[in-house]
C-alpha cells in the first residue's frame, strides 16, 4: 500500500470508528467533545453516514484508487475550511476546530504523499 493510500485508509478508520461510536452511543462522543447530548435520530443517522464513508475510504485505499485519493484531499480541505468558518461566524462550537485540524492534517498527509509518489 502506498503512503497516500495508507493516509486515506487511516482517515477511513477514523471515520468508521466515529461512525460506529455515534450509532451505538451517540451521547458519549458528543459529551467528550463538550457538545450537547443528542438523543434524536439525527446523531445515529450521521454516524451511519460517517461509518459508510469510512468504509468507502478504506475500500478505495486498499484498491489504490488514485483518483479517489486525490479527490479526498479537496473534500477534507474543504471540510476543514467549513469547520473553521462555522466557528468564526459563531455558528458552531470551538470543538469543531478539532475536526478541522484532523481533516486539514489528514488532507496534507495525502497531498504530500501523492506529490512524492508522482515525483519518483
Amino acid at each position: 500500500m502506498t503512503t497516500a493510500a495508507l493516509s486515506v485508509a487511516v482517515y477511513g478508520a477514523y471515520l468508521l470508528a466515529n461512525g460506529v461510536g455515534l450509532v451505538l452511543f451517540p451521547t458519549l462522543p458528543l459529551s467528550l467533545l463538550g457538545l450537547p447530548a443528542a438523543n434524536e435520530p439525527w446523531a445515529r443517522l450521521f454516524g451511519l453516514v460517517a461509518g459508510e464513508l469510512g468504509f468507502y475510504f478504506i475500500f478505495a485505499a486498499r484498491k489504490e484508487f488514485t483518483e479517489f485519493l486525490k479527490a479526498t484531499v479537496y473534500g477534507r480541505a474543504g471540510a476543514a475550511a467549513v469547520f473553521v468558518l462555522l466557528v468564526l461566524l459563531r455558528l458552531g462550537p470551538m470543538q469543531l476546530l478539532l475536526f478541522a485540524a484532523v481533516d486539514a492534517l489528514a488532507a496534507a498527509w495525502t497531498l504530500l504523499a501523492l506529490r512524492r509518489a508522482s515525483a519518483t
